[in-house]
């Protein structure tokens, strides 16, 4: 019994960290578009980046697990059935981002928690988000690159 709870509260708490390096992400990315146009669509453009960087880290998940397993996963041969797959993917995790995120401001939970930061950790920390997003684009394309030589799964 207390094996089973001492684990609950560890995933617990692993399930907060993800929760909250998630809404940093997005609060980083929601800042930046609010510094350049404060037009009251920040929201809605950090969603779309953010899902769509989450989208090329799928792929890049994908491709490498093609190459771990040396034959394609999730990776159809014909345009239209991989852009069946992908798009419907991507319209679940802008869904999912929506609701975990920016439906009832639910990333700002966390937001007190970004704002004492330092101003180097926010420094250092709005560059490794951004980097991060990109870097992921380069990373899909060249797993994708080599996962797209391996036999259909």
């Amino acid at each position: 019994m207390v094996d089973s709870l001492s684990s609950a509260i560890g995933l617990s708490a692993i399930g907060r960290w993800f929760a909250k390096a998630h809404a940093y992400w997005f609060y980083v990315t929601r800042s930046t578009f609010r510094t350049l146009s404060d037009d009251g669509l920040e929201d809605w453009k950090a969603l779309l980046v953010v899902s769509v960087a989450m989208l090329f880290a799928a792929l890049s998940g994908a491709a490498t697990v093609s190459i771990a397993l040396r034959h394609r996963v999730l990776l159809p041969d014909a345009k239209q059935p991989f852009m069946m797959l992908w798009g419907t993917i991507a319209l679940s995790l802008t869904t999912i981002n929506y609701f975990i995120l920016v439906s009832r401001h639910k990333w700002s939970r966390f937001e007190r928690d970004f704002q004492h930061h330092s101003k180097t950790t926010r420094l250092v920390g709005g560059v490794a988000v951004w980097l991060s997003m990109l870097l992921v684009v380069p990373a899909a394309e060249w797993t994708g690159s080599i996962a797209w030589k391996l036999p259909p799964g």
